[in-house]
């Protein structure tokens, strides 16, 4: 097993999930990208050149594992300062960048969360159009989606449509604080429509209803085809939030042994 690590950043967030991989798994590190063809691989993102190996192993058949933030419970260099003993967590998803799927699983995890869960909502105004990453809508061949959406939505509705783009670190990559909140915007939204952000989590926990790439993790309770746009559904929430509890993980939980906690991931540890 390969743990893809950027060797040019040593104090990257990636190292929070890499580093409790290796001391549990005895998994090596890859620090400069190179590649045997020998596999499966964990990534974090798409950093470096994670995009080309991901898309490498999906070619040959090999398993490959994505590591990113969390969908609760994400890490914040403040909070961590002001409480060290406070618990974040890490997205780990095998072949896949998001649990898009709904398993067997118990409550407990998400319960632990304490996320509050809105009814949903049966009245809104606007269509709120969060656009993932342009990387993330390039490995799903959704180059240009943002223009396409609302050349779509246009045809289908007359609502207002809203534009929030995904907040960068430092204008580049990574998330940062966003201005407004995006509960703040999607007040009074009729939906959320994105690919494959997380914003449609977030949404789905607001009781908003969601459009999404099949891809997405909110696909399980979301509908994929904007001619539905004014006819959005508002399935139980309960599976599908169960589910996405089981593929983020504490260090502590990473370094004792992920799989002992979701056995649809399976490792051999060292």
């Amino acid at each position: 097993m390969n743990l893809y690590c950027p060797g040019h950043k040593v104090d990257s967030k990636a190292y929070r999930v890499m580093n409790p991989l290796h001391e549990c798994y005895g998994f090596r590190k890859i620090l400069d990208y190179t590649w045997d063809q020998t596999g499966p691989s964990f990534f974090w993102g798409f950093v470096g050149k994670n995009f080309q190996l991901v898309k490498e192993h999906q070619q040959l058949g090999i398993d490959w594992y994505f590591t990113d933030m969390p969908y609760w419970g994400r890490w914040n260099g403040l909070k961590e300062a002001l409480d060290p003993s406070q618990d974040f967590y890490w997205r780990v998803v095998p072949n896949a960048t998001h649990c898009n799927w709904i398993g067997d699983y118990p409550n407990d995890r998400f319960k632990r969360l304490g996320v509050t869960i809105h009814d949903w909502q049966t009245s809104g105004d606007h269509i709120l159009v969060c656009p993932s990453s342009s990387t993330m809508e390039r490995f799903v061949d959704q180059t240009g989606w943002l223009e396409r959406t609302i050349q779509t939505l246009r045809k289908f509705t007359d609502r207002p449509i809203k534009v929030r783009h995904k907040p960068r670190g430092k204008g580049t990559s990574g998330p940062a604080a966003a201005l407004i909140p995006f509960a703040e915007e999607a007040r009074n939204a009729h939906a959320v429509v994105t690919t494959l952000s997380m914003a449609a989590v977030e949404a789905a926990c607001l009781g908003i209803p969601v459009f999404c790439h099949e891809q997405g993790p909110a696909k399980p309770i979301a509908l994929t085809d904007l001619s539905k746009i004014e006819s959005p559904v508002r399935p139980d929430r309960t599976a599908w939030l169960n589910t996405l509890s089981y593929f983020q993980f504490t260090e502590q939980e990473l370094r004792q042994g992920i799989d002992k906690i979701n056995d649809n991931i399976v490792f051999t540890k060292k």
